[in-house]
């Protein structure tokens, strides 16, 4: 009688898990299958590449071979998939509280500081191509731009070094570009050693002192989805800015963009 409520105890525990695993599997497949096909069209490195490849078999292997694992591990096998069930809730959970958290962060408004404070605008580079800079640094040079147009004592910093896949440095094409749309060139000062979010902030405030430049107000100018983990960078390094959003160009590319924060933020919080 009780190996019977046993088997019946694991049975219905099974179905349960079951249900929960394939519901979070597929919105966990959903984000990063999307995310590897961004990645294809928009190459990122291998880290994004090794870490998508990886969540997608984790999740898809252990339900495509369910029944020769049952058989070959047994109880063990509920275990694990216990386990991969939690782990994928939690990812749900933690992705959409994290959107919320992207999207109630505020910004700032993009005009000289009313107490009579010069600025320094940081603009955080990203991908560029041989006819100039791809939609996503666009977006945030036209902010960086028109912020720069109505705030006539500010400077910027532009910041970006060359990736292995981009034809010259990210801060030497994004001040091309603003110079081809009225900003003069003696206002535009380059960063081109950063190679990623943690580079651009300690290498532009680097430079800022470098150019005497520490009696201005910080105002770093990013995407959206990426001003969130610059402020979170800044206040962890006890840097006082402010913040501008430049909104996600290709609405289609938003969800992406939020699956890609997510494995940036695990990446800082591990430190990587």
């Amino acid at each position: 009688m009780k190996k019977h409520q046993n088997t019946n105890y694991f049975s219905k525990t099974d179905k349960a898990f079951s249900r929960i695993y394939i519901i979070f599997g597929a919105f966990t497949f959903i984000c990063f299958g999307s995310y590897l096909l961004k990645l294809f069209i928009s190459p990122e490195g291998m880290f994004p590449l090794l870490v998508t490849l990886t969540v997608i078999l984790g999740v898809l292997l252990p339900y495509l071979f369910r029944k020769p694992l049952r058989a070959k591990l047994g109880k063990v096998y509920l275990f694990i998939k216990i386990f991969m069930a939690c782990a994928m809730v939690f990812y749900a959970v933690t992705f959409w509280a994290l959107v919320g958290y992207i999207h109630l962060s505020p910004s700032a408004e993009p005009t000289a500081q009313p107490d009579g404070t010069e600025n320094v605008y940081i603009v955080f580079g990203a991908k560029v191509k041989e006819d100039g800079p791809a939609k996503t640094l666009a977006s945030r040079l036209d902010v960086a731009i028109d912020v720069m147009q109505k705030d006539t004592n500010a400077v910027c910093i532009v910041s970006g070094g060359q990736g292995p896949d981009e034809p010259f440095t990210e801060a030497s094409c994004m001040r091309d570009y603003m110079i081809e749309r009225g900003i003069s060139s003696d206002r535009i000062y380059l960063e081109e050693k950063a190679s990623n979010t943690k580079e651009n902030i300690k290498y532009s405030v680097e430079l800022i002192e470098e150019l005497e430049l520490e009696g201005r107000q910080i105002i770093c100018i990013s995407s959206e989805t990426h001003i969130p983990r610059i402020e979170l960078m800044c206040t962890r390094s006890g840097i006082d800015a402010l913040y501008i959003k430049a909104e996600t160009p290709m609405k289609e590319f938003l969800f992406t963009a939020w699956v890609r924060e997510y494995l940036s933020y695990v990446k800082m919080l591990l430190g990587v």
